[in-house]
């Protein structure tokens, strides 16, 4: 029985392992098309992989991006978050810093 509770644990550690990279490579997608693929807005909160940026790497990026790129980052978490994109906190948190919130 123990055996068949531990196999049960590990199959769900690694569907939801795999959900959220599909989620992350999802929401990384979608991101680059709302700025036409223009992936220089997307890498300000992630990497290419959809990995969530450290909170320094993100500062540093957002601080070089340029104004266009920053009314783009709003408006991409903004269109994100009305088409209900699954977001991490991260993500969120990050929208509603960009946003000015």
């Amino acid at each position: 029985m123990k055996k068949l509770i531990a196999a049960t644990a590990m199959t769900m550690l690694f569907a939801g392992s795999a959900f959220a990279d599909t989620n992350a490579a999802n929401t990384r997608t979608a991101l680059d098309a709302y700025n036409d693929g223009d992936t220089s807005v997307a890498d300000i909160l992630m990497d290419s992989e959809g990995n969530d940026r450290t909170d320094e790497d993100f500062m540093a990026r957002w601080d070089a991006a340029t104004p266009e790129q920053q009314a783009a980052l709003v408006e991409a978490c903004d269109r994100g978050q009305e088409e209900e994109l699954e977001f991490t906190d991260t993500v969120k948190s990050r929208c509603k810093v960009a946003a000015g919130n």
